[in-house]
């Protein structure tokens, strides 16, 4: 299936449009899943563009992330505080079928756009708003970033518990908030999608990154309400030029470690006789296993590892992972072009057999369709269209 990654061809979405009033990552990142499966992204900026444009990694002007969380989308910008604006996003929302926004709850309210106001326009549209903690309630109004909601959340809380010895929270590594909260939008849409193709009904979709995080700690959501302790981590052993991580977790795997570390009795070992027993030792198991690594440097020890079929690795940076020949196999690593040039960006992370996904190599300027739109789409006369540029309602490039 690997072949169903070209940049055009029959995808899941083809037909559908999107109009994407979103900025950082959380609904860019949602919204370029919804591109990559062949739907129809508009993206609605500020005349000055989105923050996402100006932040590092930068090639000259241009924002490598901005690139890469918005590749296949097209860019109209205008002045949302203008009514004249507003106007044009409900001419524009009868000819589209989502809408996907991110600002602060009662923002779009303000601005018109908000959803009983957008189904006055189109019955059946389905919209979409990502938030930190939800459109309602005691605490919607809270700003929200993503290393906020992941302090308040409690994820940061369990990231530090599986970190003996540190005492203070980490800093905030990947935005898992925002990734969260935008794949779970983007199930949501693709959902309702669905519901709406079996019903013809449309409907509001309310996405909390608060909500979204809480949903991913199975475990340890459970573990904070029910007296079992878990000492059970997940963490590296010593090798000796670095560290391994390697987890035995099924019975014929904790068999076949004891035979590679030369230590069969541990089979007969109270702390290791039953699957519950190993996971309460795990941590045990893992300080043992690591008298056998340490004297060995990480591609032995991976090396015997494998050979016993046990689950390991040795820690990689992003550059190495990016040369695995899996990743190059699955075509996961691709091109897509923006002002400054050709960019390596992930692709698309689905394969499917009958049709294709892929990430669209090109990457809008600030407002370079807003011409088209306006013109060929909603049919607005070139003196119109003028004198909204005079007027800073509109950005052409």
């Amino acid at each position: 299936m690997e072949h169903n990654r070209a940049a055009v061809g029959p995808r899941v979405l083809d037909d559908v449009r999107v109009l994407d009033f979103t900025g950082i990552i959380a609904g860019a990142y949602c919204t370029r899943m919804l591109a990559d499966l062949g739907a129809d992204v508009l993206k609605i900026e500020p005349p000055g563009g989105e923050m996402m444009r100006h932040i590092a990694p930068l090639r000259g002007d241009t924002s490598t992330v901005f690139s890469a969380l918005n590749s296949g989308k097209r860019s109209l910008a205008m002045d949302l505080k203008s009514p004249a604006a507003a106007d044009i996003c409900k001419l524009l929302v009868g000819r589209y079928d989502v809408v996907v926004e991110n600002f602060s709850p009662g923002v779009m309210q303000r601005l018109g756009l908000d959803y009983a106001s957008l189904r006055e326009e189109n019955p059946a549209l389905v919209m979409c708003s990502i938030s930190g903690y939800g459109q309602t309630g005691p605490g919607a109004a809270r700003p929200a970033y993503a290393p906020i909601v992941q302090a308040m959340s409690g994820y940061e809380m369990v990231t530090l518990a599986a970190q003996p010895g540190v005492d203070r929270p980490l800093n905030m590594g990947l935005p898992v908030g925002d990734t969260c909260a935008a794949q779970q939008a983007f199930g949501a849409i693709c959902a309702a999608l669905y519901y709406r193709a079996r019903t013809g009904i449309g409907q509001y979709i309310d996405i909390a990154m608060f909500d979204s995080l809480l949903a991913t700690m199975h475990r340890d959501f459970q573990a904070a309400f029910h007296p079992d302790v878990i000492e059970r981590t997940y963490g590296p052993i010593a090798v000796r030029d670095g560290y391994v991580m390697v987890m035995p977790l099924s019975q014929r795997q904790f068999v076949d470690l004891c035979a590679l570390i030369g230590r069969p009795d541990l089979q007969e070992d109270a702390r290791f006789a039953t699957m519950r027993a190993r996971f309460d030792n795990y941590n045990e198991l893992m300080r043992i296993t690591e008298t056998w690594s340490h004297t060995r440097t990480a591609q032995e020890a991976v090396r015997g590892f494998e050979s016993a079929g046990i689950p390991c690795t040795v820690y990689r940076d992003i550059r190495e992972a990016a040369d695995d020949p899996q990743l190059h196999h699955r075509g996961m690593l691709t091109e897509v072009v923006d002002a400054a040039g050709p960019l390596k960006v992930p692709n698309a992370p689905f394969l499917y057999s009958a049709t294709h996904a892929a990430v669209r190599p090109e990457v809008a300027t600030l407002g370079q369709h807003t011409l088209d739109v306006l013109g060929d789409e909603l049919g607005m006369p070139e003196h119109d269209i003028e004198a909204l540029a005079a007027a800073g309602v509109i950005h052409t490039p």
